[in-house]
């Protein structure tokens, strides 16, 4: 029976009427419980990784041009300053910084293509210095060897056969070949992209605020993204040419060592530092390599190793963090991760941008209150402007803070 009817106060035999407005905040509240579940979350989380590592060939161009974007965007409002054009200032940086990487293509390629061939070669000579170095430490080897030479007789004699080894090739040719197309192609797209995001970034920007309703609230984000703009700008900018004096100083040096072709290795230097730790490493590895081709010592070919890991880790542990200060302030730890996250995504192309979209990232939750702490994780300072609150102990152990 129905609980009203037992009621002797009322007569109202309706059946209860349905509070839409109550019902509609029990639905909300429950989409948001449901929004914050932890599940929830973790399988967006998948999804958007999911979306990433499949959308790989439209995302890396997307994310090229973006960051080029930041760089030369700088340059372009300079030269608007003088009375040009967006459009014609966007078109001279444009082909100023093709013609740049052109005429460096150019003279890298020869030389590339030399060493490219003979590094199987050198690859052989380096072990058999490496060997001539490790020879003292050898003699048990050759007693063994010795043992089984002279209990070979009670074996069985062996069949002999011939065996036809063919030089192996670090890439084919027509793998190169191949691709040139594809290359191409993907750089044209950059470009394409970088030319209008310079051209018509800004006008839709501005027509996305203009949609905003709240004058203040578009004044905040427009400030947030101008400081976003500016700090990954200014960021760019200066590692990049930080990277290119360390390729002439690099340069240099392998001159003064002696090594050939110095301006393709000042090159790789410049190329592989944007890369912090892992990269002068690996460029340090190729290096060491390619002595092996030119010098007939060992100890020739470690000191051209060794002179170019010397110049790399003075800008790196000097140069660096005097000029950029607190901007590139990102622990090993968390660039090894960066690195290897982004390599796993995008190959190639995702290890050389994983440092950069480690800072655009940094720099982006550092805007906003709600994923500052993101921030601080990346290398951001723990206290927000006109916050007051204990710095991080740098270089301690655990043990010692507690």
């Amino acid at each position: 029976m129905n609980d009203r009817s037992l009621d002797p106060t009322t007569n109202d035999s309706r059946p209860p009427r349905y509070d839409i407005f109550s019902s509609g905040v029990r639905w909300r509240r429950e989409l948001d419980s449901v929004a914050t579940s932890p599940w929830v979350i973790c399988i967006a989380v998948i999804l958007l990784l999911g979306a990433i590592y499949v959308a790989s060939n439209l995302l890396i161009p997307l994310a090229i041009a973006v960051i080029a974007y930041l760089t030369l965007r700088p340059a372009v409002a300079s030269l608007c300053r003088l009375h040009l054009s967006q459009t014609t200032a966007t078109a001279i940086i444009i082909l100023t910084f093709f013609s740049i990487i052109a005429i460096a293509a150019t003279f890298l390629y020869a030389p590339l293509q030399q060493w490219l061939s003979e590094a199987p070669e050198s690859v052989n000579r380096l072990r058999e210095k490496i060997g001539q170095v490790a020879e003292p430490l050898t003699t048990v080897d050759r007693a063994e060897q010795q043992l089984d030479t002279a209990t070979s007789g009670l074996r069985e004699e062996a069949t002999e056969v011939t065996v036809s080894v063919e030089k192996p090739n670090i890439v084919d040719p027509s793998y190169l070949i191949n691709t040139t197309g594809h290359v191409l192609s993907f750089i044209a797209a950059i470009g394409v992209l970088t030319f209008f995001m310079l051209c018509n970034g800004d006008d839709l920007l501005n027509r996305i605020l203009m949609v905003l309703p709240d004058e203040e609230q578009r004044d905040q984000i427009l400030e947030t993204i101008t400081d976003i703009q500016d700090n990954v700008g200014r960021y760019l900018g200066q590692i990049t040419l930080i990277n290119i004096a360390l390729g002439i100083a690099v340069t240099g040096v392998m001159w003064l060592v002696g090594m050939p072709t110095p301006y393709l290795w000042g090159a790789m230097a410049t190329l592989f530092n944007f890369v912090p730790f892992i990269g002068p490493i690996a460029g340090t590895v190729i290096v060491l390599i390619a002595a092996g081709t030119t010098f007939d010592s060992f100890s020739n070919v470690a000191l051209v190793a060794a002179s170019f890991w010397l110049t790399t880790a003075v800008e790196g542990q000097f140069v660096t963090p005097a000029i950029l200060g607190k901007t590139l302030k990102v622990g090993s730890l968390v660039v090894l991760v960066a690195v290897a996250f982004w390599g796993f995504m995008w190959g190639l192309p995702g290890i050389f941008l994983s440092v950069p979209l480690l800072i655009v990232m940094r720099q982006v939750f550092a805007s906003f209150e709600a994923t500052y702490p993101f921030a601080v994780v990346l290398g951001e300072d723990p206290c927000m402007p006109g916050q007051d609150c204990e710095p991080i102990q740098e270089d301690e152990p655990i043990a010692e803070l507690v």
